[in-house]
């Protein structure tokens, strides 16, 4: 089923900080990607050296679940490379 789907990721103060618009569910994948490499990148820089560790595991269970692509799609946030 193709159905429109419409995401929109706030910031606290309800500015609008990524918004996604797609057709099929499959391609929700792409939101989470993207909160991901953001939840990576404010762990990174602003982590615990606990939280810091917990990365490489982190990723490991992404590859686990999703396969090798998706730590490639996770880089630039769930979209598809366009270096091409």
């Amino acid at each position: 089923m193709n159905m429109y789907i419409s995401v929109k990721i706030r910031h606290s103060s309800g500015k609008v900080v990524k918004s996604f618009h797609f057709t099929g569910v499959h391609n929700l994948d792409r939101v989470m990607l993207w909160i991901w490499r953001d939840l990576f990148v404010v762990m990174l820089a602003d982590g615990t050296k606990r939280q810091k560790s917990a990365i490489s595991d982190m990723l490991d269970d992404i590859r686990s679940q999703f396969g090798w692509n998706a730590l490639k799609l996770l880089l630039y946030g769930g979209q598809k490379c366009k270096l091409h």
